[in-house]
């Protein structure tokens, strides 16, 4: 079994659409510096156990960055299609749920980029 966020990196690039818009540029916890947008950036925010039922609920900030305010849209649209409500398995780990909880719209004012970061729970076994 290997870590939920492979697991996460893995499903979002099965998607042909975020395929198609980010290639391989998905990160773990931050953007490299001067990387190549659309990017994507993955960071664990929490990591709640359940010692009785032996799953984890932990979650995740999966960050959509782009150079254009529509360009942010459509690719943070695309990455909650794609991974909210998921169920299965995805690189070894068995997922009973994946669950939007929310985002929002910023703009980095130094850099000139947009950035959409998307809250998920992701419910699994231990």
């Amino acid at each position: 079994m290997t870590s939920i966020h492979v697991s996460i990196r893995t499903l979002l690039l099965q998607d042909p659409l975020i395929d198609e818009m980010v290639d391989e540029r998905i990160y773990p916890h931050k953007l490299p510096l001067n990387c190549e947008l659309p990017a994507i950036s993955i960071h664990r925010i929490s990591y709640p156990i359940h010692h009785i039922t032996n799953t984890a609920t932990p979650r995740y900030q999966v960050s959509c960055w782009t150079r254009s305010y529509s360009q942010a849209q459509e690719l943070s649209e695309t990455v909650i299609e794609c991974l909210n409500r998921f169920k299965g398995t995805a690189s070894g780990n068995p997922i009973k749920q994946v669950v939007y909880l929310g985002s929002e719209d910023v703009y980095e004012d130094m850099t000139e980029i947009f950035h959409v970061p998307i809250d998920f729970k992701v419910i699994h076994m231990r």
